[in-house]
């Protein structure tokens, strides 16, 4: 299937971007290099995120670089159950699983 797009439409009221201010006026964050915002191939169109869309990219990408498993804390778990000295308590076990159930 093709779809083909044209760029003829006018806008019948201003673009906000999500805090209540114009594209325009939040031209500044992020991404408004020596283009001013605009792309370089000449459509002039363009995308402006907003500070709270730029904030939640930082910690999308923060959060994607940290490991997925605490390596230290599996080998101090590891050692105990070797050593024998790992201790299971049950009361503690109980109620996190209460208190998951009650959140759903």
């Amino acid at each position: 299937m093709t779809m083909d797009i044209k760029n003829n439409l006018t806008p019948t009221h201003p673009r906000t971007t999500g805090d209540d201010r114009s594209v325009a006026e939040n031209a500044g964050v992020r991404g408004g290099g020596p283009e001013g915002g605009r792309d370089p191939g000449g459509s002039g169109d363009r995308v402006t995120l907003s500070n709270t869309a730029n904030q939640l990219n930082d910690l999308a990408r923060s959060a994607s670089e940290q490991p997925a498993v605490d390596t230290q804390r599996v080998e101090q778990i590891r050692d105990s159950i070797k050593q024998g000295t790992y201790e299971i308590n049950a009361e503690r076990i109980a109620d996190r699983l209460i208190a998951m159930e009650r959140v759903r």
